[in-house]
């Protein structure tokens, strides 16, 4: 009964990842027909620099070199990463499997049966899968955090 539970919840999560993968991926070709366009977020138009108030210093002295740089624009691809909101979720569903394929594993080994082989390359493989998609979330958290405002 605990085969079924574990191996039932596996194939479900399976199925719902492949279905929302379906969805965004029909939802991202959507976007390229004509009309599609109409549905994006428009962006916040860019803000002009605040200007400081006019005031003469009592005493104004100068300044050797403390020039202040403007923040370089994001490149390109930090930007796509940005927009990009599919690794969190994905990444903490890969990891939820993973803990499950784990805990069925470690439950399977005191049977009088065999665990198959193959079963172990799959865990194995899954927790690699997890910790990628992981550190893909990281570095799409970081993405988000450096465009933000822009």
């Amino acid at each position: 009964m605990a085969y079924f539970l574990v191996m039932g919840g596996l194939a479900l999560s399976v199925f719902f990842t492949f279905g929302w993968l379906l969805l965004r991926t029909g939802q991202w070709l959507a976007r390229g027909l004509p009309g599609g366009a109409a549905r994006r977020a428009k962006r916040p138009a860019q803000r002009a620099p605040a200007k400081k108030p006019a005031r003469a210093p009592a005493k104004a002295r100068p300044r050797a070199a403390t020039k202040k740089r403007e923040p370089r624009e994001p490149w390109r691809l930090t930007r796509w990463l940005a927009r990009r909101r599919f690794a969190l979720p994905l990444s903490l569903l890969t990891l939820l499997l993973y803990g499950l394929a784990r805990l069925a594993e470690y439950g399977m080994s005191f049977r009088s049966h065999d665990v198959p082989g193959a079963y172990h390359s799959l865990v194995g493989s899954l927790g690699w899968i997890a910790a990628v998609l992981l550190a893909l979330a990281l570095v799409n958290l970081l993405a988000a955090w450096r465009c933000r405002g822009r």
